[in-house]
């Protein structure tokens, strides 16, 4: 019983080593993070071209439909 506690104790202290690195280690995640918002952004901006698109295609091409010269 009492290896049994030296080997938990063992992967305890290793369990906090690798917690510990791991939170030394995150500038990355702030690069993921940025990714993941510039992502989301473009998403949006695809989604707002996409649905508003064709509207505005339409008002233009009327536009310059009915301003063009007629002969």
């Amino acid at each position: 019983m009492q290896r049994l506690a030296t080997h938990t104790g063992s992967f305890n202290a290793w369990l906090r080593g690798f917690g510990n690195r791991i939170e030394r280690s995150s500038p990355g995640q702030g690069l993921v993070e940025y990714s993941l918002l510039l992502l989301l952004i473009v998403l949006v901006c695809i989604g707002i071209v996409t649905i508003l698109g064709q509207t505005v295609s339409g008002v233009w091409y009327d536009r310059i439909i009915n301003s063009w010269p007629t002969s």
